[in-house]
């Protein structure tokens, strides 16, 4: 199914620490125009379904039950606040132009492993959009909930990713903030199998021309070498989101992250090395065709990281596995029970969007509180020095906000 026909959308630009604060706020421009298809005008939110119970809660959005009225059949209602047209947004907002972005990308999408976007209202600067309801929670919860997991487990459930990724590819779509939160259950998992994994949350989403992108953003620990280079006017594609998924298999298959440091700018200096290692005990009971495929899926170089097509092709999937005889990943699941490491890969590196970061220092450089710097991530220390002020500057403001 394709997408409506809308304006072509402008390039990604690439954050820059600026001397002085740009006089208009670019983001709060409404350019993007509202996508027709599956915009319900002919009837209000509520007269066509029953919202119920909070399913989540997010930065930008609340996740609630919807019961269709004339089916009785659930759904999943997002709702986002619409920001007034001219109004500039802060960090913890998104504009109307992300908003209708995400719109934009969800309507044209209908895949097994892609969360499918049924309809969408628009109604007292609100909209509505209504979704299929995922049941079965995160891919990881229903791992750890097992009662046996072997390798067998993993490659039935990171295939499922990898389909959705060459679709989205193939429709010029790349997700940019692939991560296990992301990757929900349609229906509870059983002793059996584990259903159908679904990729959610696509508001870092970008639908491109080229495929080709500029803007630093994403989770830390998830984020592709060479989206935080910090090289002016580096361009990337969507092989980041093959980066994304080698984490998320390695994480599978060892139970821990690829990548962690308390400290960001060597989390990122490990990233752009991509300085990770199989010496753990954890990954003598798990296969050669395993940890190949994700050396080739965490390949510094994306000219040379497999494509989500090339992934599938993989000896791990085409090779045949006789599941009978392959070992218990038990030590793999200890290492995701613990609560530090689920900490650990779960965000906690300050999962704060980089761009959101960087949009504060912009307010630090006009007050003369940092140095200007054409691009911050290319040098670790001056890296430092910034994320330390961003810290201070959201503690002022939060405690600005409690008083």
């Amino acid at each position: 199914m394709g997408a409506c026909a809308s304006k072509p959308k402008e390039p990604d630009s690439p954050i820059r620490i600026q001397q002085e604060p740009p006089k208009v706020d670019k983001r709060s421009k409404d350019t993007v125009p509202r996508p027709i298809c599956k915009l319900r005008t002919d009837a209000k939110v509520r007269d066509v379904y029953k919202i119920g119970k909070t399913l989540g809660t997010g930065g930008f959005a609340v996740v609630k039950l919807a019961t269709e009225r004339a089916t009785s059949g659930e759904y999943a209602v997002k709702i986002m606040s619409l920001p007034e047209r001219g109004r500039s947004v802060g960090d913890n907002e998104n504009s109307r132009d992300d908003i209708f972005k995400e719109i934009d990308i969800l309507v044209g999408l209908n895949h097994p492993n892609v969360i499918y976007l049924r309809e969408y209202f628009e109604e007292n600067n609100r909209v509505y959009l209504i979704t299929e309801l995922l049941t079965g929670g995160e891919l990881l919860d229903a791992v750890l909930q097992r009662g046996s997991y072997n390798e067998a487990d993993a490659r039935n459930c990171f295939v499922q990713l990898l389909r959705g990724i060459e679709y989205l590819h193939a429709n010029k779509i790349t997700h940019r903030d692939l991560k296990l939160e992301n990757l929900l259950l349609q229906r509870p998992a059983n002793a059996d199998d584990i259903p159908s994994v679904k990729i959610a949350d696509f508001g870092l989403a970008k639908k491109m021309k080229e495929s080709q992108m500029q803007t630093i953003c994403g989770t830390p620990q998830y984020v592709a070498p060479e989206v935080i280079l910090g090289t002016p006017g580096l361009i990337y594609g969507p092989a980041v989101d093959l980066w994304s998924a080698g984490v998320v298999l390695f994480i599978l298959l060892g139970g821990y992250p690829p990548f962690y440091d308390e400290n960001e700018p060597a989390l990122f200096a490990q990233i752009r090395r991509g300085a990770f290692s199989f010496d753990d005990p954890v990954w003598d009971s798990v296969s050669d065709r395993g940890k190949n495929l994700i050396r080739k899926l965490l390949e510094v170089d994306p000219t040379k990281r497999l494509t989500a097509t090339q992934a599938l092709q993989h000896d791990w999937f085409t090779g045949g596995m006789e599941e009978d005889k392959l070992p218990d990943l038990s030590n793999t699941r200890a290492k995701l029970r613990k609560k530090e490491s689920r900490h650990h890969f779960r965000g906690a590196v300050h999962a704060v969007m980089m761009q959101n970061r960087l949009r504060h220092l912009e307010e630090m450089v006009h007050n003369g509180e940092v140095a200007a710097r054409q691009t911050l991530l290319s040098d670790p220390d001056q890296l430092a020095h910034a994320t330390e002020a961003a810290r201070r500057l959201e503690a002022r403001e939060a405690e600005g906000a409690i008083r």
